[in-house]
This record gives structure tokens, C-alpha cells and sequence, in this order.
């Protein structure tokens, strides 16, 4: 398992980093603060996800990082044997320990095959490789539109469960636009 940070400054978080993690930050000063950062994470050469924000907030002792918009969305590509996964949010925390990511504030996600994801808090769980959030979504592919509270999925959003107040419909061919797909923030 590795952690790269990139901002002027290589970071290795120790192992067995113990603390609240992306579920519950403290109010702690950060023991170190990055502007312009890239992190990337791999396990067994494989990598989980790579992110790039404006500034970074670690909180090593309490084991997690906070990620922060200033001029561009925090942006995100987490990764499965299946598919990758890109989203921007204005703020996103890694649990140092589980390598866990919590996305908040204006969510876009963007799978490689073309669906795309729009909520107010997204998490991706290292562990399973799935996403979960309890919050309102908008799922789009081609011209089906739906919409409910809650949802689980797999990273390549290719199997998705919309878990309460669903609503789809199709939308007609001269209403899709085509998908431009995630854009990176020029840095």
C-alpha cells in the first residue's frame, strides 16, 4: 500500500494511522498544509484513486486529509478492475488508514462508459470499490434520466441502485447532448 504527494513536498502517512477519518474531522489545526496538491494511492500496484485540489489539510495524528476548492474543483478518478470513475466536489477527505474518499458540495461523477452521477456527498469505499451516498441524485446515460434519494453502486456506475423516491424517464435523442465527458481544471 502507497500514498504519493505531490505539491513540492513528498508525504508518506504512517501506517496504522488511527483517528476519526473522513466520517468525523476534528476541528485540529492540520498538522501540514499544501497548495496544488496531487496524491495518488496504490495497492499492490494497482491504483485505488489519484486526486489534485488547490490546498490540502493533513491531519496525520487524527489520521485523515481534507482536500479544498479555492480556484478549481477538488478532482477525483477512483479506479476498479472494472472501470474508472472521475468526479469534482468543492471538498473531498481521505481516511489515511482505510484510503476511503468522502466527496461533498456540488458532486459530479463521470464513469469512462458515459454515465454520469450529479449529488451533494458521494463515498467510495477502498475496501468493496463501491460508492454510496444516503443524499437526493440525478443518474444520466444516453436518454434515461433518473432520479431518487440514496444510492449504491459500483465504480464504473455500470450496476446502480437508486434506493428510495425513484423517478426515470427518457429523454428524446434531440434533448441528450453528447458527453463531453470530465474535464480537467487547467493548474
Amino acid at each position: 500500500m502507497g500514498a504519493v504527494f505531490l505539491a513540492g513536498v513528498a508525504l508518506r502517512p504512517e501506517r496504522g494511522a488511527s483517528g476519526a477519518g473522513p466520517s468525523q474531522p476534528t476541528q485540529a489545526a492540520p498538522e501540514v498544509t499544501l497548495r496544488q496538491i496531487h496524491m495518488m494511492e496504490t495497492r499492490e500496484g494497482a491504483r485505488l484513486w489519484e486526486l489534485s485540489a488547490d490546498r490540502a489539510e493533513m491531519h496525520e495524528h487524527d489520521g485523515y486529509t481534507i482536500l479544498y476548492r479555492e480556484q478549481h474543483p477538488v478532482e477525483i478518478m477512483l479506479f476498479s478492475s472494472r472501470g474508472q470513475l472521475t468526479c469534482t466536489a468543492e471538498r473531498a477527505w481521505v481516511d489515511l488508514k482505510t484510503k476511503d474518499v468522502r466527496l461533498e458540495g456540488g458532486v459530479i461523477a463521470r464513469s469512462d462508459q458515459g454515465t454520469e452521477l450529479r449529488t451533494e456527498e458521494l463515498r467510495w469505499l477502498a475496501a468493496s470499490r463501491r460508492i454510496h451516498t444516503d443524499q437526493p441524485v440525478v443518474v444520466s446515460r444516453g436518454g434515461l434520466l433518473s432520479r431518487g434519494r440514496g444510492l449504491e453502486a459500483e465504480t464504473d456506475l455500470e450496476q446502480v441502485r437508486i434506493l428510495q423516491n425513484i423517478t426515470s424517464h427518457l429523454r428524446s435523442p434531440a434533448d441528450v447532448a453528447p458527453a463531453a465527458g470530465p474535464q480537467p481544471a487547467p493548474r
